[in-house]
């Protein structure tokens, strides 16, 4: 997928860096993956001295293939996907956490109409279910959460649809269920019936997201690297403190009425980098086969002098 993606990066604008404190930057829309749209309103970056732009992707798989092709510097993906990526050859790397996911404020749901004859998880053999990519974090966390129901895996067809058409597929009945995630969710959560939350089978506490690097920026200058961490870092703290800004960049992004999002659950972005936050994803991951082979967190983590 990533190296079919890479025709990706070449949709990405190629600007001219006659400086290297440009930052191109690309993310799916969504609020897990949110941080880079409040770069701007949070000045981190600006005030570390990089000009930030902003470039949304489809899924994890086209950022990563968008940073080896040499059309982005940083980007963010799920674990997985990224994972993937770097253990195909692509040159990408860990840079810093991005959105936690925390069970006691889940922000991603598998839901089916309501008029759906599917009431729980132990009624999805033979139906199918969409995920915003196939070999990421999503499909991880479908697969436990069915094999944890004793649901077999093997009997349920998983779709990659975006998070903004899946909410659409659902109640045409393109897919008989969907893994609806904000800020898509809320404003159409009425005509919908949550099911289950699939990350809980992953961890209570995990790294939905995080930031990766072209391993070639990153090395090319230590010192720019972990001045970027740092403007990321208090880039997300900003971000956790000012959800009445971060909901109006989200309305303004999406075109829906504010008010329709106020009830959304807000994911809370990672202030640090650790271990415990990733390995339960790549566990879940091998043990699914969505990739390639056990991997130590830790052996993923920047090491700059």
């Amino acid at each position: 997928m990533f190296l079919g993606a890479l025709g990706a990066a070449v949709a990405i604008p190629r600007r001219v860096r006659a400086q290297s404190n440009v930052i191109r930057v690309g993310a799916p829309f969504s609020d897990t993956f949110g941080a880079p749209f409040y770069a701007k309103d949070a000045g981190a970056f600006a005030r570390a001295g990089f000009d930030f732009q902003v470039t949304s992707l489809s899924n994890a798989g086209a950022v990563a293939a968008a940073i080896a092709g040499g059309s982005l510097e940083l980007g963010i993906g799920d674990f997985v996907s990224s994972t993937n990526a770097i253990e195909r050859g692509l040159p990408i790397q860990l840079l810093a956490g991005c959105g936690l996911y925390l069970s006691s404020l889940p922000n991603s749901l598998v839901c089916v109409a309501k008029d759906s004859p599917i009431k729980s998880v132990h009624d999805m053999e033979g139906k199918s279910c969409s995920a915003p990519t196939l070999v990421g974090l999503t499909t991880a966390s479908l697969k436990a959460w069915l094999s944890a129901n004793g649901v077999d895996v093997d009997k349920v067809r998983i779709v990659e649809l975006t998070s903004s058409s899946a909410p659409a597929a659902v109640q045409r009945g393109t897919v008989d269920a969907g893994l609806l995630a904000e800020p898509y969710y809320t404003p159409v959560r009425e005509q919908f019936r949550d099911i289950g939350h699939p990350y809980d089978a992953i961890a209570k506490e995990f790294l939905v997201s995080a930031w990766f690097a072209s391993k070639a920026w990153v090395e090319a200058d230590h010192d720019r690297a972990k001045r970027t961490i740092a403007a990321i870092y208090d880039t997300q703290r900003w971000a956790n403190a000012h959800h009445p800004e971060t909901l109006a960049i989200f309305a303004e992004k999406t075109q829906l009425p504010i008010e329709q999002l106020r009830p959304m659950v807000r994911t809370r972005y990672a202030t640090e980098l650790l271990p415990g936050y990733v390995q339960p994803v790549l566990n879940v991951a091998a043990k699914f086969k969505l990739i390639d082979r056990a991997v130590d967190a830790a052996t993923m983590f920047p090491k700059l002098s």
